[in-house]
């Protein structure tokens, strides 16, 4: 999971850099882009998952649970704050 979770934001900060410089609009303008690409995507998904003919994998959308767990997600990484470097840490003994 860790893997994926690192592939997808590579993939959405290059994108973002990208737009960030070929645009010009302000970051959070693209961070709402961002976040409308990834609705977007949940939607798809999401009725992939419905009808007749549903996706074997088992997963059912319940809409409300799933939007409550996307911004659960935003705001604890948003409001996470950067773990420490160990190479920019003062050495206070030794081990």
């Amino acid at each position: 999971m860790e893997a994926a979770r690192a592939e997808i934001r590579q993939a959405v900060l290059t994108a973002f850099c990208a737009a960030l410089h070929d645009t010009r609009l302000p970051p959070l303008a693209l961070i709402e882009l961002a976040a409308h690409a990834v609705g977007s995507v949940y939607r798809e998904v999401a009725d992939a998952h419905c009808g007749d003919q549903p996706c074997p994998c088992g997963w059912r959308p319940r809409l409300q649970a799933d939007l409550e767990a996307l911004q659960a997600a935003l705001a604890l990484s948003a409001a996470s704050t950067p773990q420490p470097d160990l190479a920019g840490m003062a050495v206070l003994g030794r081990a």
